[in-house]
């Protein structure tokens, strides 16, 4: 059976990104349109939690249609990472309150998101064009909500936006590569896999200019905090948060990761990349639950085909074909390699230097990723995974047999 995008919101233009995502709701909602626009602000301030706390309790079912109800969810989880977060690690708030967590929880329900701030607000609803008529482009983008951190917070969310804009040039390909597979078309697959490897390519270029007006310092002690999640081992909030009007239990959410992005869980799928760590397997699985839910049901049709590209790949016995799968595969490798070198200058390094400081606010994320996981050693195994994937066609440009 043919897959096709609009089945699972997906655009050839944007990918997985909302497209011109609305940048405020209508007047009923104005209080959660102003304080998710101050957020920083009133942070610096130490008045978020005061001025959270006057806010009504807001009647969620007034939310009308996808898009309203994506950006009500955005602005409450960045109202609600500001309130927990605002006086570090050891003022973490335990709970937040009714006129947050009520509404946050619904709609979160309705979307089928997790009620936190993630990678669906901040990468895929977070945008606009600077010149609406302009490209789509680094220099052409801005973020309609902010965190901590000023300009240099907005190039981390740019960035993070504009790679997955660039990976949706290859959508199309991901398709075609599918049905090539199902259909027996060697030429069709060849084709999508050249497409796929230029983006994934693309896709580096873009993140490399992260370095061009984002500080590691920045990064780590003002802005990656309020990624955190709550709930877990070494967590300030190790039992999770209570939302207040919903439940007396307290919730557990993974902070913003960029496993929760769908880009490369969707190549990883069409290529046969699979991970044989049954943990970290079990950790991508469970970003699934983090992403739109039709998102996650693309990834799974792919996975659900039939016939395996890799294995028609394989099996095909023509070298060409086999040689540029490999190069495909090797992309990855090369992007998921860049992204270590950026989490080691970003968080690794920053958190070596930041332990020498005195006074700091925010120890819990010093050894881990914001998803909660041992960051480097996670990583590393799924770019080795994803070498593995490699069809041995005698020597390899790595020189293996």
């Amino acid at each position: 059976m043919s897959l096709r995008l609009d089945e699972f919101h997906v655009s050839e233009t944007f990918g997985f990104v909302l497209e011109n995502p609305l940048a405020a709701l209508p007047d009923y909602f104005e209080p959660w349109n102003q304080l998710a626009r101050e957020m920083p602000e009133l942070v610096a301030q130490d008045k978020m939690r005061q001025e959270v706390d006057k806010m009504p309790l807001l009647e969620w079912t007034n939310l009308s249609g996808h898009r309203e109800k994506r950006l009500a969810h955005f602005q409450l989880t960045i109202i609600a990472s500001g309130y927990v977060w605002q006086h570090g690690d050891s003022g973490a708030s335990k709970s937040i309150p009714a006129c947050v967590a009520v509404p946050l929880y619904h709609v979160s329900e309705e979307l089928g998101l997790q009620p936190i701030l993630g990678h669906p607000g901040l990468a895929l609803a977070n945008w606009a064009r600077i010149n609406p008529n302009g490209p789509v482009s680094l220099e052409n983008l801005r973020c309609l909500y902010h965190l901590p951190g000023g300009k240099e917070s907005e190039w981390f969310f740019i960035v993070t936006t504009m790679i997955e804009l660039t990976f949706a040039q290859c959508i199309k390909s991901i398709l075609s590569g599918v049905h090539g597979t199902q259909s027996g078309d060697e030429g069709v697959v060849l084709a999508s896999l050249q497409h796929i490897t230029d983006t994934v390519k693309q896709m580096k270029v873009v993140l490399s200019h992260m370095h061009d007006k984002l500080s590691a310092d920045t990064f780590f002690n003002i802005i990656r905090p309020y990624l955190g999640g709550w709930g877990g081992e070494n967590n300030p909030l190790p039992h999770g948060l209570v939302y207040e009007g919903v439940s007396d239990q307290p919730i557990q959410a993974i902070g913003g990761s960029a496993a929760q992005s769908t880009t490369l869980q969707a190549l990883d799928a069409l290529l046969g990349v699979e991970h044989a760590d049954v943990e970290k397997k079990n950790f991508l699985l469970k970003m699934r639950s983090y992403m739109p839910p039709d998102h996650c049901r693309f990834v799974e049709a792919i996975e659900n085909q039939p016939k395996k590209l890799r294995d028609f790949v394989f099996s095909s016995k023509n070298k060409e074909l086999q040689t540029v799968y490999n190069a495909c595969v090797s992309a990855i490798v090369d992007f998921r390699s860049y992204h270590i070198q950026i989490v080691t200058k970003y968080i690794v390094q920053a958190s070596a230097k930041a332990k020498q400081a005195e006074g700091k606010r925010f120890e819990s994320l010093d050894k881990k990723g914001t998803g909660g996981t041992s960051i480097m050693p996670f990583l590393k195994t799924l770019r080795d995974d994803t070498r593995n994937q490699c069809i041995p066609t005698g020597i390899s440009e790595n020189g293996d047999q």
